[in-house]
């Protein structure tokens, strides 16, 4: 499994990264660039390039950027120093796919309940052929995408100054809803957890919803490899991804 965070604060300033946008849109496949093209926003615009270019990297196994860091912990369920998360800016994004030269021409299909896939008929350069899963996430200025050759689900959340306490008690179970209480930080935590799990499973975040996973290296680490990540500037980053 690898994960790709692309920066996309340069690409959400509707001045300063006109050129940039323009360059964005000639490396993604069709479905992404149009995607892009619909948000009328740009700061959704920004992000919804970036995870066209983050897909990209993904299809050709990109792996030179630069590896999230931080401190040190004991919690193994923390993925700090981690060589499978590549970060780059949208501009060294470009950069490297415009020296690539040539556009992978992804092609995606959804399943049941609309979690989607890659179709089985296009080559990916990183896999040899074989057809991986993958997972998109945005929040605020950053795009990720994960790729695995198992089911996988991404989130990533940008820390804010909500009324935690409310929005626990009425959508987490009560024992998540008492942890946040104690610790408000935890609401984008678990939030990560839910939404990451939603995604692998292709059920979406109502059934999560009903899920406690306040511990996820007990019972759900049976059926479940997770990794966390907790970015310099504020952002909580979970992937979910089946053992089998």
């Amino acid at each position: 499994m690898r994960i790709y965070l692309v920066d996309a604060e340069q690409l959400q300033d509707e001045k300063t990264g006109a050129e940039l946008s323009e360059r964005a849109y000639r490396l993604m496949d069709d479905c992404r660039r149009l995607k892009a093209g619909k948000c009328k926003s740009p700061g959704v615009r920004g992000t919804a390039l970036a995870a066209g270019l983050a897909m990209q990297l993904a299809a050709i196994g990109f792996n030179d950027g630069k590896a999230v860091t931080g401190d040190d912990r004991d919690d193994p369920v923390k993925g700090y120093n981690c060589e499978n998360l590549i970060s780059l800016t949208a501009e060294e994004a470009v950069r490297v796919l415009e020296n690539k030269g040539e556009v992978v021409d992804l092609a995606y299909s959804n399943g049941e309940n609309g979690k989607p896939y890659l179709k089985q008929e296009q080559v990916i350069p990183a896999y040899e052929g074989a057809i991986p899963f993958f997972s998109i996430s945005h929040s605020g200025k950053y795009a990720v995408v994960a790729i695995s050759d198992r089911e996988t689900g991404i989130d990533i959340q940008k820390r804010k100054k909500i009324d935690t306490t409310k929005l626990s008690s009425r959508f987490f179970t009560e024992r998540e809803s008492d942890m946040i209480c104690s610790d408000s930080e935890l609401f984008f935590t678990f939030w990560t957890r839910k939404e990451a799990w939603g995604k692998c499973e292709g059920c979406g975040l109502g059934p999560a919803l009903l899920k406690d996973f306040s511990d996820i290296s007990g019972e759900m680490s049976a059926s479940y490899k997770w990794s966390e990540y907790e970015l310099p500037d504020g952002y909580a980053l979970c992937v979910c991804e089946k053992i089998a």
